[in-house]
Order: C-alpha cells, then sequence, then structure tokens
C-alpha cells in the first residue's frame, strides 16, 4: 500500500494520509511553517512529515521511542521522497515490521 498515496493536492488541502504496510503503520501529514527567506514571518512554506511505528496500535498509543519522523518538502517531489522514505524504513527491517502482536494480546504503550 506503500505506493497507493494521493498526488500531492491532497496534501497541499491540508489533509493527512495514513494506512499500513505488513506491520508497519505511517503517517504523511501536511504542515506549514514561516519561509526562511521572509524576514517578516508572514509567508509561509509547506512540508510534510512522515512518521512510522510498529503496529498493532495508533500513533497516539505507541511510545514516542517507537516512532520515527522525517520531514520533507511541501511539494510532489517531497511526496516522492517521502514515499521513498516509506520504503527505505520498510525494507530496512523487516522483522520489526513482520513480529507484531495482536491488538487483544497487548496493551496500547500510552
Amino acid at each position: 500500500m506503500l505506493d497507493c498515496l494521493p498526488i500531492y493536492h491532497w496534501f497541499h488541502c491540508g489533509n493527512p494520509y495514513s494506512g499500513s504496510e505488513g506491520g508497519m503503520r505511517y503517517l504523511v501529514a501536511p504542515g506549514k511553517k514561516p519561509d526562511p527567506a521572509d524576514e517578516t514571518g508572514k509567508t509561509k512554506v509547506e512540508y510534510l512529515t512522515a512518521t512510522v511505528w510498529p503496529g498493532p496500535w495508533s500513533l497516539e498509543h505507541t511510545a514516542a521511542e517507537k516512532q520515527e519522523h522525517a520531514e520533507f518538502e511541501g511539494n510532489q517531489a517531497g511526496l516522492d521522497a517521502a514515499v521513498a522514505w516509506l520504503h527505505e524504513r520498510y525494507a530496512a527491517e523487516p522483522d520489526k515490521w513482520s513480529d507484531i502482536p495482536s491488538i487483544l494480546d497487548c496493551e496500547p504503550d500510552c
């Protein structure tokens, strides 16, 4: 499902997108921050934050030390880079994503 994210326009409109691949959960969310080139701080630039964590729980119920975050440019190239990062994280630790307990057999971290 890592290749099924919507086009950048989805994120440009302020929408996040979450999903899972095996036991890896992920979230790609848009944001805006002050443009470093604008000293007044009034101009904002878009960016994307990608987060991965092991299941079975939601992000809010998973300890911060189990979460990984990366920031990307707010455009289609940044989204493509975020998707590549998700693939990289999934491929880097296959055992981490395959040995996930059932939600019925464990408690949330937080």
